[in-house]
């Protein structure tokens, strides 16, 4: 009887282990079931902005001087002397260095006693010339006597040109020993001191830039430019007559600028057209190597969809959006984009306007995923990006 009694207490014990066994393993496959459920990705969103906007195209180029020339010496020799600083601004005409004259003093000499002989050798010559043609009209000397002079006087003409062309020569070359400022502008600050010997041709004594106006180089697509020529800016003018230079410190150029040369055709590997903009430079604010954007306004566009760029994803050269839904799913939308507005893009094609973009977090999403969104607004753009950077 003890034994019955001690047997079914056992099998009661060990069916309520397996009991406890079997909740226990039942919580903890519910509560793995609970932690393998996908959770919503927190990002950050915008409605799409809706606004009439100015079309501002923005390039980035570089200043570059209107005339600039490698000032090389025309004749060899020591300079003897400079005359100006490194940095100063000096004008056409002006004299600049001094090559030692002397040797080049002493060859315009030596060419002027060589045209004086040729000269005296010409006119014994005509002088012989004219005599025997009188002989000949009256049958003295046969004419090819007669001959034989006037070729001596034709030799001797041409020994004086020969001379005379030494002689400019020469006088050419006194006259490089003065080295004069081509144009106005600004001289660079290495150059070459007094005392250096220089080589006719190859001594490269100071370069020299044309700084009012200056030019602002940049490239420009085709679309684009086929657009801007023949768009107007917002007062009615030619867009690309009336550009705007942004410096690097973000200041604005107070002077407008125009479109001055165009290269020749579209670059076979970019599709970009090189384009030199000119701007006029009084008080040489902008310095050849200057980076600057310039700006082109194509107008205004009524009700222009703007998106934040943060929000746009590039991939295969293409561009694309996370639009989220009313269930809180994404979808990723293919988009074309305008100029920029500041830290916005204006949107070509691909969206209608009543969209909510995810702005933050787009690299934690996929198509169809879901997302908790947390509203920001265009004010927010700023603050965020200061956040960031801290």
């Amino acid at each position: 009887m003890i034994s019955f009694i001690r047997s079914s207490r056992a099998k009661k014990a060990v069916a309520a282990a397996l009991a406890a066994t079997f909740i226990m393993a039942a919580a903890g496959c519910a509560k793995q079931g609970q932690q393998q459920a996908p959770q919503a990705t927190l990002v950050k969103t915008m409605q799409v902005i809706k606004r009439d906007t100015p079309l501002v195209y923005d390039y980035t180029g570089f200043v570059q001087a209107q005339q600039e020339m490698d000032l090389k010496a025309q004749v060899s020799g020591q300079i003897t002397g400079k005359f100006f600083k490194g940095g100063d601004t000096v004008v056409a005409g002006q004299k600049l260095y001094t090559v030692d004259a002397r040797t080049y003093h002493a060859n315009v000499l030596n060419a002027q006693a060589g045209v004086a002989n040729a000269r005296a050798a010409l006119a014994v010559a005509s002088l012989d010339a004219e005599r025997y043609t009188k002989l000949y009209e009256q049958n003295a000397i046969s004419k090819q006597a007669l001959d034989n002079v006037i070729m001596q006087r034709d030799q001797a003409m041409a020994a004086v040109n020969a001379q005379e062309a030494l002689l400019e020569n020469a006088q050419i070359n006194m006259t490089d020993t003065t080295v004069r400022a081509p144009f106005t502008g600004r001289i660079d600050t290495n150059a070459v001191e007094v005392g250096n010997y220089v080589v006719a041709g190859q001594t490269s004594l100071v370069k020299i830039s044309n700084t009012d106006p200056v030019y602002v180089q940049f490239t420009m697509a085709e679309p684009e430019y086929l657009k801007l020529s023949a768009a107007q800016d917002g007062n009615g003018g030619a867009a690309l007559d009336n550009l705007t230079a942004v410096l690097s410190d973000g200041s604005t150029y107070d002077i407008k600028g125009k479109i001055a040369e165009v290269n020749r055709g579209i670059n076979d590997s970019t599709g970009t057209l090189t384009i030199k903009a000119l701007f006029s430079n009084p008080v040489r604010r902008l310095l050849p190597g200057m980076f600057a954007h310039v700006q082109a306004t194509a107008g205004i566009k009524k009700d222009a969809l703007l998106i934040p760029k943060r929000a746009v994803t590039e991939m295969l050269y293409k561009k694309f959006v996370y639009v989220v839904g009313s269930d809180n799913k994404v979808t990723m939308k293919e988009i074309t984009l305008g100029p920029s507005v500041g830290r916005l893009f204006v949107v070509e094609s691909g969206l209608n306007g009543d969209e909510v973009l995810v702005v933050e977090g787009t690299g934690k999403v996929r198509q169809g995923a879901e997302v908790k969104a947390q509203p920001m607004t265009e004010a927010d753009l700023d603050t965020t990006e200061k956040t960031q950077q801290k």
